[in-house]
């Protein structure tokens, strides 16, 4: 039988822990909603799309055995409706030396449109405590926009704001983008956007087909196939300039104890990475970090990274789920009390 664990209590830069699924750490994050997509009771308006035709074809002629570096790495369509319920929102509390340091939050908002599509709007943010505010203060938020059929991302953005740095960004999957000579070629965009709307954009890149962001994936990987140690599964999660690519390895099964929701059934995911996330840091090397999901249902139930020395290692653990599945997948009394 698998072996009863209590979530491990040290830690450091908490709060930036809140991707760690991703292989990622979170930065701050929050915009208004970007040109191209219509959510909720938001007007149309039309979008910026890049008009430098040469521009674009040198970009793309340069990158052009690109896709081949990763065309044995596909996205495969996930329907998120039949894994993720609106409303669904989980929190988590962040810890640095066995000290609460911040609280992340994660939500399925709601389902709003883009170009037609049911998409889920899904939320993050991350914020650190006084204690932590006195010397690492991090305040952060990111929506992103999923196909809810597909599972497929179509933006991020964030708003950065941690320690010495404020910022704003977006990274917009174009699925249905045209060369200048009308043939079908998907590109991502990353921009830095100002405070007052304004974007300086980077050269589009060519992508191979479905991305996720570093905060979809955290729900995307629910309808993966991984089900037992030893499974693995290789995923494309777009970067500032190219594609990272990102392997979930499955490391182990143990029981996680999480105070007042009970105990349950976990695989233990190292995720190892070759790229680098939208901020530029690398992806987590194997062994740096670490999560736990519940085994059925998937949701993450804590996040383990190892920064830095000294700083050493940050943990985030699952305090409350509301409007989840995740209580009917708590393991039996007669179970509890096992060894």
């Amino acid at each position: 039988m698998a072996k009863a664990i209590k979530p491990r209590m040290a830690a450091p830069a908490a709060v930036a822990v809140a991707v760690v699924l991703a292989g990622c750490q979170a930065y701050a994050l929050d915009f208004s909603l970007p040109n191209p997509f219509r959510i909720a009771d938001l007007p149309d308006s039309a979008s910026d799309e890049i008009q430098e035709e040469e521009w674009i074809s040198e970009v793309l002629a340069k990158d052009a055995n690109y896709r081949d570096l990763f065309q044995t790495v596909t996205n495969p369509d996930i329907p998120l409706r039949r894994y993720v319920q609106p409303g669904e929102e989980l929190r988590y509390q962040a810890k640095w030396r066995g000290l609460p340091a911040g609280t992340i939050r994660l939500a399925a908002k709601r389902l709003g449109v883009v170009k037609g599509r049911q998409v889920f709007v899904f939320e993050l943010n991350a914020e650190s405590n006084d204690f932590m505010n006195a010397f690492y203060p991090v305040n952060t938020s990111a929506n992103s926009y999923v196909d809810a059929a597909t599972g497929r991302s179509y933006l991020i953005r964030r708003r950065v704001a941690e320690r010495n740095r404020n910022y704003k960004d977006r990274l917009e999957f174009k699925y249905d983008f045209r060369m200048p000579n009308g043939l079908p070629d998907p590109v991502c965009r990353y921009s830095i956007v100002s405070d007052h709307g304004q974007e300086v954009a980077s050269a589009p890149c060519p992508i191979p087909g479905n991305m996720q962001d570093m905060v979809s994936v955290i729900y995307y990987l629910r309808g993966l196939d991984l089900g037992k140690p030893g499974d693995s599964c290789r995923l494309l999660i777009g970067g500032r300039m190219k594609p990272a690519i990102m392997t979930l390895n499955v490391v182990g099964e143990e029981i996680v104890a999480i105070p007042k929701l009970g105990r349950f059934e976990c695989l233990v995911i190292d995720p190892q990475g070759d790229g680098t996330n939208l901020s530029s840091n690398l992806v987590a090397a194997r062994g740096s970090e670490r999560f736990w999901i519940e085994k059925t249902s998937r949701i993450p139930l804590m996040f383990c990274a190892d920064l830095p020395k000294p700083l050493g290692t940050v943990v985030a653990t699952l305090v409350a789920a509301e409007n989840s599945v995740l209580p009917r997948y708590a393991l039996p009394d007669a179970e509890k009390d096992g060894p």
